[in-house]
């Protein structure tokens, strides 16, 4: 019995399904980290008069985002760069994974860096 390929031969597995998770679910729980951190890093940087450790969570929430945007469009490109199907198997599940998470974390990174911009703008004390 012979086996079908999904992918050409020398990309037989293609992208593993760690990266295809990593790729839809690093900037939606960055987000969330992101949220979670600022929240209580916002009275101590007042008190403290710290606003840097705010840009520092700010330029990491970003990075992360980002590579998980990278990591997603990565997933996309090794599937060939064309729209999901209709047709089951691999390789249209991974272009779906990397479709979607290229453009969820990209938008997520997006809101990232404006909420960072917002915080050149209004202090950690109002």
């Amino acid at each position: 019995m012979s086996e079908t390929h999904t992918f050409p031969a020398e990309q037989d597995g293609g992208p593993s399904p760690a990266a295809q998770w990593v790729g839809v679910f690093l900037a939606p729980a960055t987000f969330a980290a992101h949220l979670q951190i600022n929240y209580v890093l916002v009275r101590w940087a007042c008190l403290r008069h710290a606003d840097i450790w705010v840009h520092v969570v700010d330029i990491l929430a970003v990075l992360l985002a980002g590579l998980g945007t990278f990591v997603a469009w990565r997933v996309w490109a090794s599937a060939g760069r064309t729209e999901p199907g209709e047709e089951g198997g691999s390789l249209p599940r991974t272009r779906f994974m990397g479709v979607v998470g290229a453009g969820f974390s990209g938008l997520i990174t997006l809101v990232l860096f404006a909420q960072w911009i917002g915080a050149f703008f209004i202090s950690t004390c109002q």
